[in-house]
């Protein structure tokens, strides 16, 4: 995934953010013991946050135990660790949508991104494999994500349009996690929004760089390199797509993780839209 879905530590306690820490260090072990150390490099904080989801709604005992970092020995961290399919889920999505991620950028990035994805795809070819032989229907669904991805860029889609096929594929793998019939449609709701703010908030993100380099990206149409105009209508569809996850958020069941769960929702979003909007008006201040 892309990393965005992150708590805004400043409003967190401390305990609520060891625990949050613990999740992700736990997810890390979980990747390199099932899938190889080289499978930590996919570990990310959207799956972190599908990890807490599926242990939350799940009512999945879990525990926290002091051990070492998997990547540096020499520190100590804490690993949360869990009897359920928690962890394998989530490092399937994390490994899976990596190696698509990986085949996306040989066939689109420059010369020098093109032979670091093809070495990297050999490297990771085994562990995708297993992950795909653990849950084939997640790399199914990510490999049409791709398609219709690149249709929708190849056709210089808009905004809706664009963000549409990430939206759909975590709105199918939210609801792997939790398929009671009754909660079924409020994750569907919840999922489709996160996966359209993920992709929109890479979106804005990229600005400067697409702009510079005339890449596609759905918010440039329309302003002419205006980054601040361009940047506001980033804000408004960012903060509406973001009012749809919180109103969705709401009509879940979250029991474990809810500290953490809430600070991510309420706080945390909005933290990133600041800092990418806040980033990209000092880029364009810079270039002109």
């Amino acid at each position: 995934m892309f990393g965005y879905l992150q708590p805004f530590k400043d409003e967190l306690k401390i305990k609520d953010f060891r625990l949050y820490k613990s999740v992700y260090c736990g997810l890390c072990r979980s990747l390199a013991k099932e899938y190889g150390l080289l499978s930590s490099l996919t570990l990310s904080y959207d799956c972190t946050v599908l990890a807490m989801l599926y242990m939350s709604l799940n009512d999945e005992e879990y525990c926290v135990k002091k051990g070492r970092c998997t990547v540096n020995p020499l520190k100590k961290c804490d690993l949360c660790s869990s009897e359920g399919k928690a962890f394998s889920f989530a490092g399937a999505v994390s490994v899976i949508m990596s190696y698509h991620k990986l085949k996306d950028t040989m066939q689109d990035g420059g010369l020098l991104k093109k032979t670091a994805a093809c070495f990297l795809r050999v490297l990771f070819h085994r562990n995708y494999r297993r992950a795909v032989k653990a849950y084939p229907e997640i790399d199914k669904l990510t490999a049409q994500m791709m398609e219709s991805q690149n249709t929708a860029e190849n056709e210089d889609a808009g905004v809706d349009r664009s963000a549409d096929a990430t939206a759909v594929l975590i709105k199918q793998l939210c609801t792997m996690i939790y398929t009671a019939p009754e909660d079924k449609h409020k994750l569907e709701v919840f999922g489709y929004y996160v996966g359209r703010w993920i992709y929109l908030m890479d979106a804005a993100d990229d600005l400067p760089k697409d702009i510079k380099h005339k890449n596609f990206n759905p918010f440039i149409k329309g302003f002419d390199g205006d980054m601040e105009n361009t940047m506001s209508y980033c804000e408004e569809v960012l903060n509406m797509t973001a009012a749809q996850i919180v109103l969705s958020y709401e009509l879940l069941d979250i029991h474990s993780f809810k500290p953490v769960l809430d600070n991510i929702v309420y706080e945390g979003l909005l933290y990133q839209h600041k800092k990418c909007s806040e980033k990209n008006i000092k880029k364009d201040k810079k270039r002109g």
